[in-house]
């Protein structure tokens, strides 16, 4: 749904605005799904190396439900080279 009359962006609170953000960048995740499954058949249509295809599966060419649980802030956040260097930071200030 599109809001386009600027008294009702005006009285738009933030949840009311981070859940439209969070359903538009739902709905991107589908029109890149789409691409990448047009890309898919592409790719196992015809690319191989050393007669194999490429990617095996399609989650491991385009991997959706990681790409919606970072959407919907379900993901885990630390990395580990993110975890080690805030462990190095806490060590060195100590």
């Amino acid at each position: 749904m599109k809001i386009e009359d600027f008294n009702e962006i005006d009285r738009l609170t933030m949840p009311d605005y981070e859940l439209r953000m969070k359903a538009y960048q739902l709905k991107q995740l589908d029109r890149q799904y789409e691409i990448h499954m047009q890309a898919w058949a592409t790719v196992m249509a015809g690319q191989t190396r050393k007669g194999r295809p490429v990617f095996k599966t399609f989650d491991k060419f385009f991997d959706y439900h990681k790409a919606e649980e970072k959407i919907l802030g379900r993901e885990k956040r630390t990395s580990p080279d993110k975890e080690k260097l805030q462990n190095w930071i806490a060590n060195f200030n100590s």
